[in-house]
C-alpha cells in the first residue's frame, strides 16, 4: 500500500541557541543539513524537543523562516502551533501563514482539564479556520490527553490528516489498520523510539526525538523494517535502543543536546531556565554514545 504524504522518520527539530537564547543561525543550518543528508522523510519545527514552550515568539518565527528556506519543499514540514485556547492557537498559527508548511499540529490545551466535549470542540474549530492542513499532537505530559477513541472520531474531518501520537502501546496500529487510515487520507505518526516494531505493527511514521543526533540510524532502522528485513531491522533497533538509554543520564533534553554537541550539530539547545549536564556526566554520554556508535 502506497505510504501518506507525511511518512517515515519526521525528527522534532531542536533550537539551536546562543548564550543569549537567541537562535544560533549557522548551527540550525548545520542541523537541518545533517538530518536532510541523512534522509529524513520530514521535519517537525517547534515542538517540545525544540522548546516551543520556553523559547521567545521571535526565536520561534525566525527558527520557522529558516528551515523552510533551507529545506526548500524537498520533504514535508509540520509546524507546530500549541497554544492555551482556541483564539490563542488561531493567532499564533497567523503568524506563520505566509511560510512555506505543508501542516500545523497542535497539542490540547494544556493547563486546566477540559471536559471530552471541549477537547473535540477545539480540535474541530482549528481544523475548520486554519489555513493549512492539522496534525494532532497527543502527549501525556499535557493535562488533556485525547484517548484512542477520540483520536479515531477526529480523524473524520477531512482537514484533520494525522497525529503524532506520543503512546506506550504499540498496537493501536493493529486495532485501526493502514487500509482505514488511508480511506480517511490519516496518517499515524508514532512518538517512540521502537521504530522497527511499530513499522512491522504498520505505523505510518516516527517524530523521534533521537532523530536529531542519530537520522542516519533511525532511517536505517526504518528502511529495515519497511522492507522485512527483521534481522537487519532488530540489529539496528537494538543499537538504536541502546543509544536512547543514554538519554536517560540527566533530562532527557539536556542529554540529547550532549549528543548533538558530539555530533557537531549545535552547541546549545536549552532556554532558561533549563540547564545544561554537569561536565561529568556529559563525558559519560560521550562514552556511552562511542560505545555503541551512532551509524548504521
Amino acid at each position: 500500500m502506497d505510504l501518506p504524504h507525511l511518512h517515515g522518520i519526521v525528527p522534532p527539530l531542536a533550537t539551536p541557541l546562543g548564550p543569549d537564547d537567541e537562535i544560533d543561525e549557522g548551527s540550525l543550518h548545520r542541523l537541518t543539513r545533517a538530518l536532510l543528508d541523512g534522509g529524513v522523510h520530514g521535519l517537525w519545527i517547534m515542538g517540545t524537543t525544540a522548546r516551543f514552550d520556553l523559547v521567545t515568539d521571535r526565536v520561534a518565527r525566525r527558527a520557522a523562516e529558516l528551515v523552510a528556506t533551507i529545506v526548500e519543499g524537498r520533504i514535508p514540514l509540520v509546524l507546530n502551533v500549541s497554544d492555551l485556547s482556541t483564539r490563542r492557537t488561531l493567532e499564533r498559527a497567523s503568524r506563520f501563514d505566509d511560510l512555506a508548511y505543508d501542516y500545523y499540529a497542535a497539542l490540547p490545551p494544556w493547563y486546566l482539564n477540559l471536559s471530552a466535549g471541549e477537547l473535540m470542540a477545539y480540535f474541530h474549530a482549528l481544523a475548520d479556520t486554519l489555513n493549512k492542513p492539522l496534525v494532532i499532537y497527543n502527549a501525556p505530559w499535557v493535562c488533556n490527553q485525547l484517548s484512542f477513541e477520540q483520536i479515531r472520531a477526529l480523524a473524520e474531518h477531512p482537514r484533520i490528516v494525522g497525529v503524532k501520537d506520543v503512546c506506550p502501546s504499540l498496537f493501536r496500529t493493529q486495532d485501526w489498520t493502514s487500509a482505514t487510515r488511508r480511506e480517511r487520507n490519516f496518517t499515524y505518526l508514532h512518538g517512540s523510539d521502537l521504530i522497527g516494531t511499530s513499522t512491522a505493527l504498520g505505523a505510518d511514521g516516527f517524530v523521534p526525538a533521537l532523530g536529531n543526533a542519530f537520522p542516519e540510524l533511525c532511517v536505517a532502522v526504518w528502511d529495515a523494517a519497511r522492507a522485512n528485513d527483521e534481522a537487519r531491522a532488530f540489529r539496528l533497533q537494538n543499537q538504536l535502543t541502546r543509544l536512547a538509554r543514554t538519554m536517560e543520564f540527566g533530562s532527557m533534553h539536556a542529554c540529547l543536546e550532549v549528543a548533538c554537541r558530539h555530533r557537531g550539530f549545535l552547541d546549545r539547545m536549552l532556554p532558561a531556565p533549563l540547564a545544561s549536564l554537569d561536565e561529568a556526566t556529559a563525558r559519560r554520554v560521550v562514552a556511552e554514545i562511542e560505545a555503541v556508535g551512532f551509524l548504521p
